[in-house]
This record gives structure tokens, C-alpha cells and sequence, in this order.
């Protein structure tokens, strides 16, 4: 199963200035509407981009399995890999 890399922002509180923190992850959905839907509802965001399709060997490199999602890239942390979340 193929899937999609999704980005979203959260507002970081403090500041005069909202500020935001982006967060990356690979999908392994196939629909990119339900890829969205699913990372919206595990991060809170308001929105979701999708970045762009991401294949099925390059999903198996990166341990997640159909249905699931892993954090690839966090700005507040840097680029990590964490354990795949199952939907």
C-alpha cells in the first residue's frame, strides 16, 4: 500500500507573535483525504497539507504497516523517527 507525507502547524503559545511549529508524518493510506483526516485528528490541528505520495517499499523501510502513521520530521526536536501509530 502506498501512502502520503503530511505536514501540519500548531500555534506555540507565547509572544506577541503566534509563532508555529510544523510537524511531519508518512501515512500509509492510500486516500489522501482520509491521510489528512487521520493526522488531524491525532495532532489537533486545524489543517492538514499533504506534501506528496510516498511508496510502499519506503513505507516498509520506515516500519509502518497499512493503517498506521509515523512522526518523520519535528521542528521542535528535529528530524526524528518515532514508533508507528495505528489508526
Amino acid at each position: 500500500m502506498d501512502g502520503w507525507i503530511v505536514t501540519v502547524a500548531l500555534s506555540r503559545k507565547g509572544g506577541d507573535d503566534e509563532e508555529y511549529r510544523h510537524i511531519t508524518y508518512a501515512v500509509a493510506v492510500a486516500d489522501p483525504g482520509e491521510a489528512a483526516k487521520m493526522i488531524i485528528e491525532d495532532s489537533g490541528a486545524k489543517a492538514a497539507m499533504l506534501n506528496c505520495p510516498i511508496e510502499e517499499g519506503q513505507l516498509q523501510m520506515l516500519g509502518v504497516k497499512p493503517g498506521e502513521f509515523i512522526v518523520v520530521s519535528d521542528e521542535e526536536v528535529g528530524p526524528i523517527i518515532s514508533r508507528p501509530k495505528r489508526h
